[in-house]
């Protein structure tokens, strides 16, 4: 994995696949994206290792991989990337058999809440180390609920971590040596609908949306802000609050990532780990509401500091 690395690095320098800073951007100097190709490689691996299984899944995750990739280096139409997505979404819910499981209705919901994924965390890869911590406490998380209740493939988790882990030593650093790019975050997040959904059909449980409950908070407060101020939500912008902490408030981004990442995996651990059960709805509930207003209470004050609307 550490080869594949190294290779795209080169191969990215000589090829000139570079993120230049622009005046949205969280950092200042030139570099590499596109490092997230480790993640469909670590996928890849285990397919081929372990007998070519969960298939459709794998071609899912390749097509995002592969029109992700384009679009870091052509700026593809957001109508193409889109449908390319949905497809690979149902690849994924064929693999689970999705489509013999749940009525028309809850599949709907299930496409709306994959495709809000993908592009949730697409929107949150934006500072050095937060898209690979995270996925590290996410994995790490259903690789202990593994432990008492085996849902997941163990192996496919390992794979996936040891990728996450080599790309984190170019990008976990001050002055990141590659980003992920939407090849990385948009694969990543691929796999976070296939565990989820998988995850679901188990529990019949729909607290299982809690193991991603501060990118889920972050990205739709955020839109509904945006939204109220009348702007363009699918635009790039600088309003995230972790965005907001490094260019306004001059915080160090792994630092950043590193805060991110422990409230997860506190709220992980908790809710699902220790008691090893899902939390109940009236609990989930009560954790989504209060959480919200710890996350607006935060960032309303930083704003009003900033000057920011």
């Amino acid at each position: 994995m550490l080869l594949i690395a190294l290779v795209y690095q080169r191969l990215a320098i000589r090829f000139k696949i570079i993120d230049v800073p622009n005046d949205r951007s969280s950092h200042q100097i030139p570099t590499v994206r596109g490092g997230g190709i480790l993640f469909p490689a670590g996928v890849l691996l285990w397919w081929m290792a372990f007998d070519f299984q969960n298939t459709w899944m794998v071609i899912g995750i390749l097509w995002v991989a592969a029109i992700s990739l384009m679009d870091d280096l052509y700026s593809l139409s957001r109508k193409l990337r889109f449908g390319v997505q949905f497809l690979a979404i149902s690849m994924a819910f064929f693999e689970l058999d999705v489509f013999q499981l749940m009525p028309w209705y809850v599949i709907l919901g299930f496409y709306i809440i994959g495709l809000g994924c993908i592009n949730a965390v697409n929107f949150m890869d934006g500072i050095n180390g937060i898209t690979g911590l995270y996925s590290l406490v996410f994995l790490g998380s259903l690789l202990a609920i593994n432990e008492y209740t085996p849902i997941f493939d163990s192996e496919l988790i390992q794979y996936e971590i040891l990728a996450i882990c080599v790309f984190l030593i170019f990008n976990f650093r001050k002055r990141a040596m590659m980003f992920a790019g939407d090849i990385g975050s948009i694969s990543i997040a691929y796999l976070m609908i296939y565990f989820m959904t998988q995850w679901y059909l188990e529990t019949k449980s729909w607290t299982v949306v809690l193991v991603l409950l501060v990118y889920g908070v972050e990205t739709i407060l955020t839109m509904i802000q945006r939204g109220l101020n009348k702007e363009n939500v699918l635009q790039p912008h600088r309003k995230h609050l972790y965005q907001i902490l490094a260019n306004e408030g001059k915080k160090e981004h792994v630092l950043i990532a590193v805060f991110y990442a422990m409230i997860q995996l506190l709220l992980n651990y908790f809710l699902f780990i220790r008691y090893k059960t899902m939390p109940a709805n009236d609990l989930t509930v009560l954790v989504i509401v209060v959480f919200c207003l710890l996350y607006l209470s935060i960032k309303l004050s930083l704003q009003r500091k900033h000057h920011l609307n």
